[in-house]
């Protein structure tokens, strides 16, 4: 993968929040208002915000971004601290793959599509978007 594109690992539509997706990049961050776009469909979605897992904050492990200015954090809870210690393991291991948690919205309210799991998206720095309306 290439500097400027990003592979989807995951994406889920949650309710009023946005589509919580798990991204795959070699960028320094992805700012918000950041557009990523689908060549093949034409379809566009903005970064609104990254989440942080609360697993690694508290493990005091995670990874930071300068320009990623606006954040939230998405915590579970475990049977044990050994289950709590093997899910930072596996969350520091999608890390140093470059795999991080976004949350997204499509660039125009009518579109209904959310990115497709294992497709690459261009991201267009110069061309900030804001989500329409």
């Amino acid at each position: 993968m290439g500097t400027n594109s990003i592979k989807i690992i995951e994406c889920f539509n949650i309710t009023g929040r946005g589509l919580l997706t798990e991204l795959q990049h070699s960028e320094n961050g992805i700012p918000p208002n950041t557009k990523l776009v689908n060549n093949e469909s034409g379809e566009s979605w903005i970064v609104k915000k990254r989440v942080l897992s609360g697993t690694l904050l508290i493990a005091d492990s995670e990874t930071y971004f300068d320009c990623e200015t606006e954040f939230e954090h998405i915590s579970h809870s475990f049977k044990s601290e050994k289950d709590r210690q093997n899910a930072a393991n596996k969350e520091l291991n999608r890390r140093q793959k470059g795999i991080y948690w976004y949350l997204l919205a499509p660039e125009y309210k009518n579109q209904k599509n959310k990115p497709e799991i294992g497709s690459f998206l261009k991201i267009e720095h110069n061309k900030i978007g804001k989500v329409s309306d």
